[in-house]
């Protein structure tokens, strides 16, 4: 008896360790918590204050019959004080100029009366003058806002000497220099002698005097921009330039560069080609040029350091966007639309002047202003959550542990090919973990994100978040606010030999970057889903026949990205392409496109709808070849379909700038 009781109690002890056992062993396991903490988004210029110039659209103001209502709403040109940034000068469309303190919103302190449509303003270098320009040039007492003296003057540009001492405008398509240290007694100095050396070449438009006071350069209509000694009117260089018309020529305050912006002459129909070119000086070798939308007019800081550029159309481009003049970097953009933008003295705010009639002054913050700290050409990592929810346990280290297995997969990838152990770089924190930004709600605006990196969102499965594709439109809608924008309307192109009536040729685009999504799975991140989205963002387009195995060409293409080779200029010296249809009523058409790129050709690609239904995607790569470099080629394509009707051609340059042309191949009708 005494020995089954022991039995029994041996039994009921085995059956409770077991169950404790199993208790603990199927018990919910809950991930140890570690610390996680998100970086804050960059932050965007402010706006400080917004001054109204006077009219509204819905005004019943009289304005001259030469212009519209809507011209002489428009803020023609804006400016700041030299010496004072408090002081802020604007000008409409109708001539109307107000002076305005920067700490009352409400009321000018002044206002004048240019007597004619579209002028522009600046202020003299000791801040005492102000000049506006068109069709007269007037000398204004800043201090009595009383007219001091009158010039002829046939254009609206015109250009202060850094002493103020002497003054040059284009009155009769002629360059004149005027003494004006007594300004009411203004005396002509010299006439430049354009008589001989700008025949054939269009008319002068634009002009600019260096911060030293050495050069004075002049552009013309047709593109030529002849410099000068200022002091013995010599010529020192000619350049030339694709420009239609210029709209102007700065020199930056350092000596460094100058600039020149206008019209393009391959572009002069559309409305979004106006771009910029700059020289460094005194070697007057191009530095690069962009065309980043309809650029009316640029600024330097008082360093030299960073531009800012006014764009008309802001879908055309990121509005007014500041950039760096060392590389062309894009640092931030402003949400306005602006005809002329203005730095202050000591390079802290910039003023911008738009169609809707009103003054805006935005301050930078102390990120944008140290653009030497600025990183170039970097993966940022965003994790989406509502503001009303929790993340997820230990989210930041699974995304870290995603990016390093998607950047360590890069690299294999690339050595599989031939091109060495070569990955993307990600921005990390001062730890060497990922950063990764949190992002609350949307709407995600263009202007809190440096517009010069990718951002990878990712977006955790357990949130189900209705309005998600709302998101997901605004990050991939145009992709010209929200996120990359490669060098946009990068190619003018000439196409020869090619019967009208059968090809149509497409808008030049530069090719433009999406937002991605990354989902979690139940298990974490899935890195190959992510490694896809990153080919997607960093240009890959070819055919997608695995998640995570790329071809060569598309490794090749990596080769030269600006994501796998950091510190590369942004600026770009553009591309031309010439397309000659060889046989076109063939079961083949076969194309041949002559490419000529000073930057070098990397490799060009020719892609085509998949099947003839999906006309509008070019998912189907139809040919590619790899051109080391060489700065003119003569290629030939093939389509293979007789049905398919159109085409694009995609290239990235030396540099990685890339750039794509669309045509279609349309049958000839009667009507055509």
């Amino acid at each position: 008896m005494k020995n089954k009781k022991i039995l029994l109690l041996l039994m009921v002890l085995v059956i409770a360790v077991v169950g404790v056992v199993v208790f603990f062993i199927s018990r919910p396991q809950h991930e140890e918590l570690l610390p996680q903490t998100f970086a804050e988004l960059p932050e965007k210029p402010k706006l400080i204050a917004t001054f109204h110039h006077g009219a509204t659209r819905n005004s019943e103001t009289v304005y001259p019959e030469n212009i519209s209502h809507v011209s002489a709403l428009q803020i023609y040109s804006v400016a700041f004080s030299p010496v004072d940034s408090s002081l802020i000068a604007s000008v409409n469309g109708a001539g109307t100029i107000k002076l305005w303190n920067i700490n009352n919103t409400k009321e000018s302190v002044k206002s004048l009366g240019h007597p004619g449509i579209f002028p522009y303003i600046g202020f003299s270098p000791n801040g005492k003058l102000l000049a506006s320009a068109g069709w007269k040039l007037i000398l204004w007492d800043v201090a009595s806002g009383k007219k001091v003296s009158t010039l002829e003057t046939s254009y609206d540009q015109f250009a202060f000497s850094p002493d103020g001492q002497q003054l040059a405008t284009i009155p009769n398509n002629e360059v004149k220099l005027w003494d004006i240290r007594n300004p009411k007694k203004v005396t002509h100095i010299a006439t430049l002698p354009f008589d001989e050396t700008h025949k054939g070449k269009g008319w002068a438009c634009a002009v600019g005097i260096s911060s030293d006071g050495k050069w004075i350069a002049v552009g013309y209509s047709q593109g030529t921009i002849n410099v000068w000694d200022l002091k013995t009117r010599q010529l020192v260089k000619t350049l030339e330039t694709s420009f239609y018309n210029m709209d102007y020529i700065k020199f930056s305050p350092n000596n460094k560069y100058m600039v020149s912006g206008g019209q393009e002459e391959d572009m002069y129909s559309t409305a979004n080609g106006k771009g910029y070119i700059m020289w460094e000086t005194p070697s007057w070798q191009r530095k690069g040029e962009v065309l980043r939308g309809h650029v009316e007019n640029l600024a330097f800081s008082p360093d030299g350091k960073m531009c800012v550029s006014a764009n008309l159309f802001y879908l055309y481009g990121r509005g007014v966007e500041i950039w760096s003049t060392t590389n062309g970097a894009p640092i931030a953009s402003l949400p306005t639309e602006a005809t002329d933008v203005s730095f202050s003295q000591d390079g802290t705010l910039i003023v911008t002047g738009g169609n809707d009639g009103f003054v805006r002054v935005w301050e930078l913050t102390q990120s944008q202003l140290d653009i030497d700290k600025i990183r170039n050409d970097v993966v940022r990592l965003v994790y989406y959550l509502p503001k009303d929810k929790k993340p997820s346990p230990n989210i930041t280290q699974k995304i870290d542990k995603t990016i390093i297995e998607v950047q360590k997969h890069y690299a294999d990838e690339m050595e599989r090919h031939g091109f060495g152990i070569k990955t993307f770089t990600f921005e990390t924190d001062e730890n060497g973990k990922a950063k990764i930004y949190r992002i609350k709600e949307i709407p995600i605006e263009p202007h809190n994100l440096q517009l010069n990196d990718l951002w990878l969102v990712f977006v955790d499965e357990k949130n189900d978040i209705p309005h998600i594709d709302n998101i997901v439109k605004r990050l991939k809608s145009t992709g010209r606010s929200y996120s990359r924008f490669d060098n946009p309307f990068t190619f003018p192109t000439r196409w020869k030999g090619i019967d009208n009536d059968k090809i149509r040729m497409g808008k030049i685009k530069g090719i433009i970057g999406d937002g991605s999504f990354i989902y979690a799975k139940k298990n974490g991140f899935d890195w190959k889903l992510t490694a896809y989205s990153l080919k997607r963002l960093f240009k890959v387009l070819g055919e997608q026949h695995s998640l995570h195995k790329y071809e060569r060409y598309e490794a090749e293409w990596l080769d030269k990205s600006r994501f796998f080779n950091p510190n590369q200029p942004f600026f770009d010296k553009r591309p031309e392409i010439e397309m000659d249809v060889l046989k076109a009523d063939t079961a083949s058409p076969l194309f041949q496109f002559t490419i000529a790129d000073e930057d070098g050709i990397h490799q060009l690609q020719l892609f085509v709808p998949k099947d003839t239904e999906s006309s509008s995607r070019f998912n189907k790569i139809q040919g590619c070849q790899a051109l080391n470099g060489e700065k003119k080629a003569n290629v030939e394509f093939e389509i293979s379909n007789p049905n398919i009707k159109n085409g694009e051609i995609r290239m990235i340059d030396m540099h990685g700038n890339i750039a794509s042309r669309e045509f279609w191949i349309e049958e000839k009708t009667d009507e055509k």
